[in-house]
């Protein structure tokens, strides 16, 4: 009698334990927070909330002040991980001109950036908004900031800072979403902002 009494306790703490270690695995496996850390690079999911983001309101102008300031940048070279005309890689590239320009701080990743605002479909981009590319898969590994006429600037791995456009072959089949973080408040087509698009590419060929 006295055996089953004393063994009683350590069944039950090994039953305790038993299901405590349940639990932990459970939560260790199918924890939303670790599995939010890869979905974040994956393209098909549902849109940002808008409590997530909500695009910043700029003006015309200010679209205009980044075409007149990413022309001094092209040709500095690419450099993984750089974020200051050192040397930019392409999410490096992109928060820097928009802190710069825009005092809009934005994260070291494209990945992350990809999720920040409300996503555009190819048709839709307007100046001054993110565009995003895979790997091959359905991963965003590169960002680049559309300027219109469907061309976008960019740090290149090959030719540092420097603008493509979209119907190239490399970038059509990898093209991936836009994303808009500015929402311009004037929308006017302007003569100004049309020469300043013609500005920069002119600009990126003598660089080139």
């Amino acid at each position: 009698m006295r055996k089953e009494q004393h063994s009683r306790p350590y069944h039950q703490i090994l039953k305790t334990l038993t299901v405590c270690a349940t639990v932990a695995a459970s939560l260790i496996f199918h924890s939303p927070a670790l599995m939010a850390a890869d979905e974040a690079t994956e393209i098909a999911r549902t849109e940002p909330s808008a409590d997530m983001f909500a695009p910043v309101r700029k003006s015309v102008e200010n679209i205009q002040n980044l075409f007149t300031d990413v022309k001094q940048y092209f040709g500095i070279r690419y450099r993984f991980g750089g974020d200051s005309p050192s040397g930019f890689d392409c999410s490096g590239f992109v928060s820097y001109m928009f802190n710069k320009t825009f005092n809009v701080k934005l994260p070291h990743s494209s990945q992350e950036m990809a999720a920040m605002g409300p996503r555009v479909s190819r048709s839709e981009l307007k100046p001054g908004d993110l565009v995003f590319f895979t790997n091959g898969s359905n991963r965003i590994n590169h960002v680049g900031i559309f300027i219109g006429n469907n061309t976008f600037v960019h740090s290149s791995l090959s030719r540092g800072i420097t603008r493509d456009t979209l119907d190239e072959s490399y970038f059509d089949k990898r093209f991936a979403t836009g994303v808009r973080i500015l929402d311009v408040q004037d929308n006017r087509q302007t003569d100004d902002l049309d020469s300043l698009i013609e500005s920069v590419i002119d600009d990126n060929d003598s660089a080139s």
